[in-house]
Formats: structure tokens, sequence, C-alpha cells
């Protein structure tokens, strides 16, 4: 099903808890993000700083060239197309509400590069800084999957990149932990 909007009431029922708060978060939701892609292996790199790059790379499904738009944006799934709908979504997916890659977008720089089993070559993405949708794609040379990269991590938010300077270590062990520990 490709990425699309959700209705407004839809975004305020699911009343998204999902707000991507630490480093460990942004590893989290972009892990689960690659899994709900059907992923068989997953790569993550993560800045000593914790702050400067966090980079997730997959070879799952990939991102279909007529979904570009929709990325980073607010309440954009490919899960659901209604409220109702969350039955049966419901256990089978990790993401579904649309805001991993928004709230991310929120709080540092995103570069997607993807490709599809049927894209002759790879697509780098650059996001919008905050709003999402692509402002500059060029061609480029990978394998079927996905790689995010999010990179100046709460630049504009100078106590909170402090604080997570200040706590790289813990939250790298933390980071480990989360995607050691069982679902």
């Amino acid at each position: 099903m490709p990425i699309s909007a959700l209705p407004e009431a839809t975004v305020r029922l699911l009343g998204s808890p999902l707000v991507i708060t630490t480093p460990v978060s942004v590893v989290k939701e972009l892990v689960e993000n690659a899994i709900d892609a059907r992923a068989t292996s997953i790569e993550v790199l993560v800045s000593r700083n914790t702050v400067d790059k966090i980079q997730v790379r997959d070879n799952g499904d990939g991102i279909a060239s007529c979904d570009y738009d929709c990325l980073g944006r607010r309440g954009r799934t490919s899960k659901l197309r209604s409220f109702e709908e969350i039955r049966l979504v419901g256990g089978t997916s990790f993401g579904f509400r649309g805001e991993a890659l928004a709230s991310a977008n929120a709080l540092g720089m995103i570069t997607i590069t993807t490709r599809t089993s049927t894209d002759p070559v790879a697509t780098k993405l650059h996001l919008a800084p905050g709003v999402g949708g692509v402002t500059n794609q060029e061609r480029t040379s990978a394998p079927v999957g996905t790689t995010v990269s999010v990179k100046d991590i709460f630049a504009s938010l100078p106590v909170r990149k402090k604080i997570a300077t200040k706590e790289a270590p813990k939250t790298i062990s933390r980071s480990v932990m989360e995607l050691l520990s069982p679902a």
C-alpha cells in the first residue's frame, strides 16, 4: 500500500504518544521501520557523541518513488487509511501512525537512500527540515533497501543537545540493550 496522509480526525484519534526525545528513541524508531519493511539485515551506526549522526541501513523493501513526497511529514503512513482499520493493523506492525520520520525530521537533517527491487538504481533524498517532503533527490549506487541518516540531532535545541552529548556513553549502552531486548 502506498504512503498517504491520514485524515486529520484519524491523526487526532490516534493521539500519538510518539515523540522522539532521545537518540535512543531515534535508533528504536528507525530500526522498527526497517523491520516493518521486512528487512533481514539491519546495520546501525551511531556517532560517538550520539548527536552528530545516527544511521540505520537495511535490506528491506525500499521506498517506492510515488511515496517520496510523503516522507518526514506528520500523519503519513502506508499501514492505515482510517481509524477503523487499526484493528487490522494492531500487532502486525511496529509503526502505523506516520510519526517516526516526522519526529526525527523535527530534530535533525534527514537523508534517505533507497532502492526497491524494481528500481534500476537507488535514489538519495534530502528531506525538508521540520516539515518533510523531498527538497532534493539524486541517483546513486546502493543495494535494494533503505538507509536513513539523521544528522545534527538537537541542533535547534542546545540544552537537549548538551545533555545528550554528556550522556552519550549511557545512551549508546541503552540503544544496544533496547535493540537486543525481546519485543
